[in-house]
């Protein structure tokens, strides 16, 4: 694929790092490193093989469709499949792992395993105050006793997500964690025990050590945000695309919303609302180029953003923008964004489009999708 002038240039170095910071906090406890939405708009197939190189031996994904991907670029990992429970028969084709949050599916899980004369790996999911999928608490040991009861289905994970762990104030998470605790010792009296036990996310694993079980599940903290000791993975970049210059009273984009109060340079950037930048970024964004900030003038467009560059001088077509990243002693990154559009880093980095390629780095080498 030809590279555009806009790109995601991903930090391979950065991920191996953040990689390990996981490693650290958790004392090698077994990783499932989750790649869901396209890992979080990095890229699934190249991250995952990439973490799979540096150890991590699983991998979890929201939907089947995405775990389909992983395997039809040759990865043989263990993948958990969180949320799907419509596609009994891809879990099979493609050797996944669901997780299964009721009875129902439990059941359709081991007839097609009966049916096919194979065992079928399931981790089963408590609601301990997530209030999303899983056994309830007041009936969860008993529906569990009933799918152990299934014929040809392994028992291997029991798992529980945590609602607000990222909080200082951890009175509910600790809740949470209690109520796991106890389900799970409920689960072994009854001689119910499972291979792995998770319920840490990005948060706990920085900061609740209790909950780190013998299996964790980073997502965010991989891709470098959570904690000041991580790298961001993931910068965006682009050229200038037209470089105006235009008199004072000159309105800007959709609405002219801005316009110029002096003889003004306009930066036309290829980047627009249609590639993940937010269109609330309208007059209050910034790109970074030759080491200073330009604010964009105007609103976002689908396919562009214009940025005022009058007072940074040396500025021509060749000049690198970055929209997320580093420039000289300035950097913009995921939270930056997030901040000033009151969201999280999550959904700026996950809208990051598929127009927009990606490029690996890693030390010298690098490759594109």
């Amino acid at each position: 694929m030809k590279l555009q002038r806009t790109f995601a240039e991903i930090d391979l170095s950065a991920l191996a790092h953040n990689l390990k910071v996981v490693t650290r906090k958790t004392g090698n406890k077994d990783i499932l490193a989750v790649v869901k939405a396209n890992a979080y708009g990095h890229g699934a197939v190249e991250i995952s093989k990439s973490l799979i190189q540096k150890g991590v031996s699983y991998l979890g994904v929201a939907f089947s469709g995405e775990a389909i991907a992983l395997r039809e670029a040759g990865i043989k990992t263990p993948i958990l499949v969180f949320f799907d429970r419509d596609h009994i028969d891809e879990c099979f084709k493609h050797d996944l792992t669901p997780v299964v949050f009721d009875f129902k599916t439990a059941k359709k899980l081991s007839r097609e395993a009966v049916k096919r004369k194979r065992k079928i790996a399931i981790h089963v999911k408590a609601d301990t105050g997530m209030g999303r999928m899983g056994f309830t608490l007041n009936k969860a040991q008993k529906e569990i006793e009933k799918i152990a009861r299934l014929d040809n289905v392994e028992l291997e994970g029991l798992m529980s997500h945590f609602s607000d762990a990222d909080l200082q104030d951890k009175i509910f998470a600790d809740k949470q964690l209690a109520r796991f605790l106890l389900l799970k010792s409920g689960l072994k009296r009854s001689k119910i025990v499972f291979k792995y036990y998770h319920i840490a996310n990005s948060a706990a694993v920085l900061s609740m050590p209790d909950a780190h079980l013998n299996m964790v599940r980073p997502g965010i903290m991989l891709y470098g945000y959570g904690d000041d000791g991580l790298k961001p993975v993931l910068s965006l970049k682009s050229k200038i695309l037209l470089l105006k210059k235009v008199p004072s009273g000159a309105p800007i984009s959709y609405g002219r919303t801005f316009v110029t109060k002096r003889k003004s340079v306009i930066a036309t950037i290829p980047i627009g609302y249609a590639d993940g930048y937010n269109r609330r970024l309208s007059n209050l964004g910034e790109a970074l180029i030759n080491g200073k900030r330009a604010p964009v003038a105007g609103r976002v467009c689908m396919d562009t953003i214009m940025v005022d560059v009058t007072d940074i001088p040396g500025v021509d077509e060749d000049s690198e923008v970055v929209l997320i990243g580093r420039q000289g002693k300035e950097k913009i990154t995921a939270a930056d964004i997030a901040d000033k559009i009151g969201t999280i880093p999550y959904e700026v980095l996950t809208s990051i489009g598929q127009r927009i390629n990606r490029v690996y780095n890693l030390r010298n080498s690098s490759s594109h999708e």
